[in-house]
């Protein structure tokens, strides 16, 4: 291999390590911040990473090995715009991925909808009636109905969806009476391939000796899955990857039929 190819491979792999590590870390944000837990799944998040992750940080240091030859006129300026080009498409993916987290997750009729960043109207917000210990993320709030028969009405007949009202967000612990008449009981679930089986199972053995409540969970993508809460102070204790509109309906068909 002559010395041209070894500084080519050198520059190549100096620019990958440096691209690898700085994906890493958007990684770790995009996992452990924006979308923590089960909700990277849910909200399908690695269909757009699939885009951008090798074009950051495979097309770039393969441009630096074509571009880099030492000793050439301008190659520093050609490998800042090669470094700007990265950034510029990593900031671009990143801002639409940061938009789109879940900002939001509401009680409506019987389950948590999640609210992306990106249409919850912060303007409106109804913060007044939240203290800043209860201001989390995701946040949980409930969304009130109709409060007056002919709101309830105006609702129905023109399909309102208040769960995206932010004027009308409330903090979960006023209304935890009405949202516990809503937990799904953890014996009606059936899990319905060895994976829920696995799932469920890890659950029942983590939270045996603790009171948890479970409630439906519906992504923006329409995926579903179940949240967990603590009975008594209602925090968010993680999420199982379970499908209650598949896994509930069975073994509540299986237990009622006995």
């Amino acid at each position: 291999m002559n010395s041209l190819w070894k500084s080519k491979l050198k520059a190549f792999s100096i620019h990958l390590l440096i691209s690898g590590i700085v994906i890493s870390c958007f990684m770790l944000v995009v996992t452990q911040i924006w979308y923590p837990g089960l909700l990277f799944s849910l909200e399908n998040v690695w269909q757009g990473l699939q885009i951008l992750l090798p074009v950051d940080a495979i097309l770039g240091p393969l441009l630096t090995l074509i571009l880099f030859v030492p000793g050439k006129k301008g190659l520093v300026g050609d490998l800042m715009v090669v470094g700007t080009l990265q950034v510029l498409a990593l900031v671009a993916g990143g801002y639409i991925i940061y938009q789109q987290r879940p900002e939001i997750m509401v009680f409506a009729g019987d389950r948590f909808e999640i609210i992306p960043a990106s249409k919850f109207d912060r303007e409106n917000f109804a913060a007044q009636y939240f203290k800043d210990s209860e201001l989390s993320y995701p946040q949980l709030v409930y969304a009130l109905p109709g409060q007056t028969p002919e709101e309830k009405s105006s609702f129905v007949f023109n399909n309102v969806q208040y769960q995206k009202m932010s004027e009308r967000y409330r903090p979960l612990k006023e209304f935890q009476k009405v949202i516990s008449e809503k937990n799904l009981n953890p014996s009606y679930l059936a899990p319905v391939n060895a994976t829920s089986k696995q799932v469920l199972d890890s659950f029942n053995i983590k939270f045996k000796d603790q009171e948890v409540m479970l409630f439906r969970l519906t992504a923006t993508t329409t995926e579903a899955a179940i949240l967990i809460l603590d009975k008594n102070t209602l925090e968010n204790l993680g999420y199982l990857n379970i499908d209650p509109w598949k896994e509930y309906k069975v073994g509540v068909e299986q237990l009622t039929s006995q």
